[in-house]
């Protein structure tokens, strides 16, 4: 049955955050009681949607970034030929990167959760939940910086990103942080609008899933996040139902061309690490239109 106004207020309202607050804590607590990691410059931080507030009912983990910064990888391709010697001049290797990070995140979470509650994975370690906490991807990452200055005094300036080294397959490259303040930007310019609109969106290729009009595997929450980050302001109106269906409309007729990931430096279809295509989104968006009148 159609999508009705029931319907999509109640999908803008956020998932569940007290099981994901504790689980967050949870994790820090246990990356802190390890030795090595606490010797060294580790961030800890929130990425994804719960991150993001565009998790919706019933999403079941919480992603947390292990951001090594004593040392990182840096691309200095913006610099000019002289702010590119001083950088190379006043750096060197680190002999601590990405694998022995990953082997003390490992052994930290381990040590605190038990083996039995660890499942290490590609790009994360996965610790499993437990009454009144949800699973956890914890993510061991080096900091990544795109320069964009550099002299030896100031130390220049850069773009903060994180590089995950898989265990098999490609290098990743994401800036979760420009990712959430670009996020926040959107919705203040969109009378908080945004966010609930993310989240309908999110319910109702969850629906669409269920009914099998789509394959949920090729309209992962961010790809549709992304989404809804491309459309124009005008479209974040007050009223609920009236938000969907315009934020629907203006996807089914726009060129998904130079659409950009949320973080503001990946073209979301051509150098965004989920390889995404738009004409994939573009039979999604049409069976997601489908859904809400059908």
């Amino acid at each position: 049955m159609p999508v009705t106004s029931t319907d999509a207020e109640g999908w803008s309202s956020p998932g569940a955050k007290d099981s994901m607050a504790r689980t967050y804590a949870a994790i820090q607590t246990a990356l802190n009681k390890n030795d090595s990691i606490k010797s060294r410059n580790v961030e800890v931080f929130l990425q994804g949607s719960y991150a993001n507030a565009t998790n919706i009912r019933g999403d079941a983990d919480v992603d947390v970034v292990v951001m090594l910064k004593s040392s990182w990888i840096s691309d200095t391709s913006l610099l000019s030929p002289v702010q590119k010697l001083a950088y190379d001049r006043d750096h060197s290797s680190s002999p601590y990167g990405a694998k022995q990070l990953r082997a003390d995140a490992h052994a930290a979470l381990t040590s605190h959760f038990g083996p039995e509650r660890i499942d290490p994975k590609n790009k994360c370690i996965r610790v499993i939940k437990s009454d009144g906490y949800v699973d956890a991807d914890v993510v061991p990452a080096i900091q990544h910086r795109i320069y964009t200055s550099y002299d030896s005094v100031t130390k220049g300036r850069f773009i903060e990103g994180v590089k995950i080294y898989t265990q098999k397959g490609p290098v990743i490259v994401n800036f979760p942080k420009e990712h959430i303040a670009n996020g926040e930007a959107k919705s203040a310019s969109t009378k908080d609008n945004y966010k609930p609109a993310v989240r309908q969106l999110k319910q109702l290729k969850r629906r669409a899933a269920n009914s099998g009009r789509i394959d949920p595997k090729l309209a992962p929450g961010y790809l549709v996040e992304c989404m809804a980050y491309n459309a124009p302001t005008n479209v974040f109106v007050d009223d609920h139902h009236s938000r969907l269906t315009s934020l629907l409309g203006w996807l089914l007729t726009a060129d998904f061309t130079n659409f950009m990931s949320v973080d503001g430096i990946h073209k979301l279809f051509s150098t965004d690490p989920g390889n995404f295509s738009a004409s994939t989104a573009k039979q999604m968006t049409i069976s997601l239109a489908e859904e809400m009148v059908s």
